[in-house]
């Protein structure tokens, strides 16, 4: 429990930009798992440490800790954690170019979330799948699988990530040339994230903008 509430107060801390503070209190929770034998726990801290390493723009320090979660996940048999772990280690290979790798982890991410029937993680995965694709130019293939994303977190109802595809889908039609199409999707996507007070909507204004 002392660690489960180092990994709380590390959330918060990365919610509130703290990244000194949040490395602090999942390094405390680390320990404490380690002394518990407590695979999970590792693994789950390690994917967070990954989060807050990609929001300090340290992707490669991100990856590492991803494949950390994956190793242990893996060898504990978490089919579900090594899941979301892979799609971690897809995301990254992305952040770093590396977008094969990416699509290698993430295809067998998918396939794994599909089989357990975890249409959160599914959706998480697809987008993953479309960021790769679009970096490689396949904008089909990227459109294809944000759309799929799209469709999945409506129905879940997670209004954030609904807003986060069409922002994406807007990026890739605006790369296709379809300009119009792209500011509709900009468009709804504001609409949600100002309904939210999300600041993430500042980043659309701007492309709408531009």
């Amino acid at each position: 429990m002392q660690a489960d509430a180092h990994r709380t107060l590390a959330r918060a801390a990365t919610r509130l930009g703290h990244y000194d503070d949040a490395h602090t209190h999942y390094q405390h929770a680390l320990n404490i798992y380690v002394e518990a034998d407590d695979a999970a726990g590792r693994a789950h801290t390690h994917n967070s440490i990954a989060e807050v390493w990609e929001r300090q723009g340290r992707y490669q320090d991100a990856l590492d800790h991803a494949q950390l979660a994956l190793d242990l996940h893996s060898g504990a048999g978490h089919l579900r954690g090594k899941a979301a772990a892979l799609n971690a280690v897809g995301w990254y290979h992305a952040q770093l170019g590396s977008y094969h790798a990416a699509l290698a982890a993430c295809e067998q991410a998918l396939r794994l979330l599909e089989e357990l029937g975890d249409r959160y993680g599914v959706a998480a995965t697809s987008d993953s799948l479309g960021y790769a694709h679009h970096r490689l130019g396949d904008y089909n293939r990227a459109l294809a699988c944000y759309g799929y994303s799209l469709d999945l977190f409506r129905d879940l109802g997670d209004r954030y990530w609904e807003a986060t595809l069409l922002t994406r889908i807007g990026e890739t039609r605006w790369a296709r040339g379809e300009a119009g199409g792209a500011r509709d999707d900009w468009q709804q996507a504001l609409t949600i994230l100002d309904e939210l007070a999300h600041p993430d909507a500042d980043q659309v204004r701007r492309l709408l903008a531009g």
